[in-house]
């Protein structure tokens, strides 16, 4: 579906045309054994692949990481711009909404993968479990030579095993993807906050988190995911304050306005549509949940950031 959205000013009328473009993997490449779970291709075909003239906003059914030994132009994920250069690595997470602006001199490459793939060999340590390594992996990192030349030689080993069809060629292609992975989040210098709680601890953030990514639509209060874990709210808040450093409350609440960012910015949906599809019943309640959080308007959160 394609939305219109008239911007006026005193010199001109400018028609903006946004869509935002769900991607799989099976629409990246031709068939192959893999291709509904792990593909690697070189990032100027990835590139041409999302038309990056056509101003098209993507979001992935998939982990992508993007590997840049050089580049120029910026990437946007959520409300966030990057600028592209040489050796910058950036990790998209599933349902971020991203696109390219102003992009030229691309070399690189692209790993992308599923959740279930990822999790295909599941040794019983939670913090190579998708669900925790991955749960707040950074956007970017920018490496030094040595840092990346680790990274790539890891990176090449993934590609000479993808290059062939030989025995336990999956399983081994999901060892070497988790040894990259947790590459990148030590060379990311990103902690798991919750490593040191005990695993049951551990386990209902990851439940509450989870939930929060069903269900954050329909339910803003800490009680209701509380019942569905079979918890008081206060003891759950407490655990999440624990561990997270924020309460679940506003763990709830800053998946809402990401949301809602993510439509502002990548969408031309009026602020009374993105209101009803997060669940509000009014637009003035919506205005005033996401001001609270913004010290801005919806509409002028979108005006400043166009």
């Amino acid at each position: 579906m394609v939305f219109f959205m008239f911007i006026f000013d005193k010199k001109k009328i400018e028609i903006v045309n946004h869509t935002i473009q769900s991607l799989t993997l099976s629409r990246l490449k031709k068939p192959s054994p893999l291709r509904n779970d792990f593909i690697m291709m070189p990032l100027e075909e990835f590139a041409a692949k999302l038309q990056p003239d056509a101003d098209l906003h993507f979001k992935n059914k998939f982990y992508t990481v993007l590997l840049f030994r050089n580049a120029k132009g910026s990437l946007t994920i959520d409300h966030q711009e990057f600028d592209l250069q040489p050796m910058k690595f950036f990790f998209i997470n599933y349902h971020q909404v991203y696109h390219f602006k102003n992009i030229e001199c691309i070399e690189g490459n692209a790993l992308l993968f599923t959740k279930s793939f990822y999790n295909y060999i599941y040794t019983g340590n939670k913090v190579i479990k998708s669900d925790t390594a991955l749960h707040d992996v950074a956007p970017y990192i920018l490496l030094s030579d040595d840092n990346a030349e680790d990274l790539f030689r890891t990176f090449e080993e993934l590609q000479r095993e993808y290059s062939k069809n030989k025995l336990l060629r999956k399983e081994i292609i999901c060892l070497l993807l988790k040894v990259f992975i947790l590459k990148y989040i030590r060379n990311s210098h990103k902690q798991n906050r919750s490593k040191n709680s005990p695993d049951h601890k551990k386990e209902i953030v990851e439940n509450f988190s989870n939930l929060i990514e069903k269900h954050y639509k329909e339910l803003k209060v800490t009680s209701k995911y509380a019942e569905k874990l079979n918890l008081t709210p206060n003891y759950l808040n407490s655990l999440i304050k624990e561990n997270m450093d924020i309460s679940a409350g506003e763990m709830i609440k800053n998946r809402v306005i990401l949301e809602a960012k993510r439509l502002l910015l990548h969408t031309t949906l009026s602020v009374t549509q993105i209101s009803y599809e997060l669940g509000f019943n009014d637009n003035s309640h919506f205005g005033k949940y996401f001001k609270s959080s913004t010290k801005y308007s919806p509409q002028q959160y979108r005006l400043l950031n166009l």
